[in-house]
């Protein structure tokens, strides 16, 4: 596995990671494929920026206006792509790399910046690996919900955003990790009596949690992984993911949108907080959070104040 990492890897290297799309309407790629959807079918829907994306989003205006690095103003020229496939992902995870962990010395360990392409490859590899588990294909049906969404520059194909949605469990102010919320909502059904585990075998986590789960926890969806090329920023294109986030999860049944964001994080935070209409929940004090150690091209974890917030849609 390692090995087609590499392999991967080597090939993308720091050079764009591009798309030639075949069709019109909605990008779902499928390997190499692309298909055409419509919310209607529950699918995510490709739109340019410049055209109207739903009738509600209009409504509340909530991100008509904003500016910023990430949020930009304008109207942005931009194909939405959401993909599970492995190509897709190890793309993302290389995005991720060069334009969220390396773009800002907050997620940085030390004032040195600089890194070699060798730790680098040890960074995107290991990227690509925690976003294959958690948002690519797999054998069996995922109990929680998960979806990755890139942005495709209209002109170059070349990907310039992305942002990652997941369906999770928040108990009192606790944001646990899908695989939790999975195994915690998996027990629940495995403790019923025969006939209703049948009733709940292919129920979705979000009535699991409504029905069988104590009062002090719901199922939430959480957004995630925000992140715009350097190029492409102060244009609208992290505006238009998250309308996009904010209509799929609407599509996933839910009027609410969580995340996570670090106390200290205050770029972070005036983004999400006064940009685009999130409020705080909570605050967990001295919870799991993670560095780069450019030296090393590896992930440390360290001890950070994290704020809850959420934003009703």
């Amino acid at each position: 596995m390692i090995r087609l990492f590499l392999a991967v890897i080597l090939f993308f290297g720091r050079e764009a990671f591009c798309f030639t799309p075949q069709t019109r309407g909605v990008l779902s790629l499928q390997g190499s494929a692309y298909e055409n959807y419509s919310r209607d079918d529950g699918k995510l829907q490709m739109f340019f920026a410049d055209e109207s994306s739903t009738t509600e989003s209009k409504e509340k205006g909530d991100t008509a206006n904003v500016s910023g690095d990430v949020i930009g103003i304008g109207t942005p020229a931009v194909e939405l792509v959401v993909a599970d496939s492995e190509r897709f992902l190890n793309a993302v995870g290389s995005f991720l790399v060069d334009s969220f962990w390396l773009s800002s010395d907050h997620h940085q360990l030390g004032n040195d910046t600089d890194i070699t392409n060798e730790a680098r490859m040890q960074l995107v590899i290991e990227q690509c690996a925690d976003l294959q588990e958690k948002y690519g294909e797999r054998m069996g049906k995922r109990l929680s919900k998960t979806s990755v969404v890139g942005a495709l520059d209209k002109e170059t194909k070349e990907l310039i955003g992305v942002v990652t949605l997941k369906e999770t469990i928040l108990i009192n102010s606790d944001v646990l990790d899908p695989e939790k919320a999975e195994l915690i909502a998996q027990n629940a059904v495995a403790s019923l009596g025969p006939k209703q585990r049948r009733e709940y075998k292919n129920a979705p986590l979000r009535t699991i949690a409504t029905e069988l789960l104590s009062s002090d926890t719901k199922a939430v969806c959480v957004l995630s992984n925000l992140a715009v090329s350097r190029k492409a920023r102060r244009r609208g294109v992290g505006s238009v993911l998250c309308e996009e986030i904010e209509a799929l999860a609407q599509d996933w049944g839910y009027d609410a949108v969580h995340l996570l964001v670090e106390k200290e994080n205050f770029s972070a935070r005036q983004l999400y907080e006064n940009k685009l209409g999130y409020k705080k929940l909570c605050m967990n004090e001295a919870v799991p959070a993670l560095r780069v150690d450019p030296e090393t091209g590896s992930f440390q974890e360290i001890q950070a104040d994290t704020l809850v917030l959420f934003k009703r849609l």
